[in-house]
């Protein structure tokens, strides 16, 4: 029997393991832009609130 190779048995956890941590990031960096956002915007009000 020939030797089959890493990627050729496991293929398909492969794929689910990129899609995976491709979607773990993109969440994760929304996250992360959301809370700056917020942050920015509180940043503002208070300066418009101080003035």
């Amino acid at each position: 029997m020939k030797g089959q190779s890493w990627l050729r048995r496991n293929w398909l956890w492969a794929a689910g393991g990129a899609f995976l941590s491709l979607h773990l990031a993109t969440w994760i960096m929304q996250k992360a832009m959301k809370q700056s956002v917020r942050t920015e915007l509180q940043l503002k009000q208070k300066g418009e609130t101080e003035e």
